[in-house]
């Protein structure tokens, strides 16, 4: 089972070029995380989308698809990465 982050403490900060981010220990699986959106090349509501439309049971094709009739042009394997990542 996948850990959802559902118990999590404050754990110190981690540093970055662009300051100090509050890193928070989930008590359930150890894991350190951040409540910070990673720095990526797509909005963050486009990624969300094609995970919504891949998890629903489209192909990673036709998501690829719906994504450029959007304007947002992503490779197949792209999606299938983000749904491992935030699916």
């Amino acid at each position: 089972m996948k850990c959802v982050h559902e118990r999590v403490v404050k754990r110190g900060f981690r540093k970055t070029h662009i300051g100090k981010k509050q890193l928070y220990l989930c008590k359930k699986c150890g894991k350190k995380v951040t409540t910070e959106w990673p720095h990526m090349r797509f909005k963050k509501n486009d990624v969300m989308h094609a995970v919504r439309l891949y998890k629903r049971g489209m192909s990673a094709a036709k998501v690829k698809d719906s994504m450029e009739s959007y304007g947002v042009k992503v490779s197949r394997w792209t999606i299938i990465k983000w749904n491992k990542r935030f699916g």
